[in-house]
């Protein structure tokens, strides 16, 4: 996997500020693939585990589950559960048998993966037939509210390569694009939802946006800009944003894609 690699402190970080993005959209991929007691369940690009831990409590049933990752500091914090079978590995060839899980689960990542037809492929090779595939990954950047607000703050304040990576999760937006990887990998029964919500974060948004930078791979850049930079940084996004804080603090929407299939 390429293109949004965590280290050292970003990989812990990461734990409390990914579920910003992505926890509100976990239990609902999760829910998709229809988990049934006893099924073995593999989350590809698992990262610190935000959703193979939730699988079992989700799905109110109890899966055997494994997590793959080619991040080891990320495994480093998803090993914190021991309940989980935890692999270093590449999606593009993942060590495990033809046929070994009754379902895949992988939340934004197929987008980073540099042959994502292959990694598709692979996901239907360790499926059994009948087998359920359930992803996601984000729409657009221009219709994620704060993301594409922090894309502005990094490209003004850090610059155009650091930005680029900010907007890396958002490369991969049509349906066309996700049909024709499941088509491509033999999966049937293809299904793709688009679904908008309004996600919230309680904390201030200069503060926010000062933690969260530090928990992405722009960090060491971030945090090589003056303690001034970083608050004019941190403050220009908040500045943007004030418009979407209500008495609870800020409420911005975000569009996420959904797949479902079947090998």
């Amino acid at each position: 996997m390429s293109g949004f690699q965590l280290s050292g402190d970003a990989a812990s970080r990461y734990e409390r500020f990914g579920k910003f993005a992505m926890g509100p959209w976990t239990d609902d991929l999760i829910l998709s693939a229809r988990c049934k007691e006893g099924d073995r369940v593999l989350d590809v690009a698992c990262g610190t585990g935000l959703v193979a831990k939730r699988v079992n409590a989700a799905s109110d049933v109890k899966c055997r589950i494994t997590g793959i990752d080619l991040n080891e500091h990320m495994l480093k914090v998803a090993r914190q559960e021991p309940s989980i079978d935890w692999h270093l590995g590449d999606v593009s060839a993942m060590p495990f048998p033809d046929m070994a899980f009754d379902v895949v689960l992988c939340q934004q990542g197929l987008q980073f993966f540099p042959d994502r037809q292959a990694a598709m492929r692979e996901m239907a090779r360790v499926l059994v037939p009948g087998g359920r595939l359930s992803l996601n990954v984000w729409g657009p950047l221009e219709r994620q509210v704060y993301f594409v607000t922090l894309f502005k703050a990094v490209s003004k304040f850090i610059g155009d390569d650091a930005a680029k990576t900010i907007a890396s999760p958002y490369t991969l937006t049509t349906r066309e694009e996700l049909r024709g990887l499941a088509v491509g990998a033999g999966f049937r029964h293809i299904s793709v939802r688009f679904e908008q919500r309004t996600i919230r974060e309680v904390e201030d948004i200069a503060q926010f946006t000062n933690g969260l930078l530090q928990a992405t791979p722009v960090a060491s850049q971030f945090l090589a800009l003056s303690q001034d930079q970083r608050l004019t940084l941190a403050s220009f996004v908040a500045d943007q944003l004030a418009g979407y804080v209500d008495d609870a603090g800020m409420a911005v929407p975000q569009e996420n894609h959904f797949l479902f299939a079947i090998r």
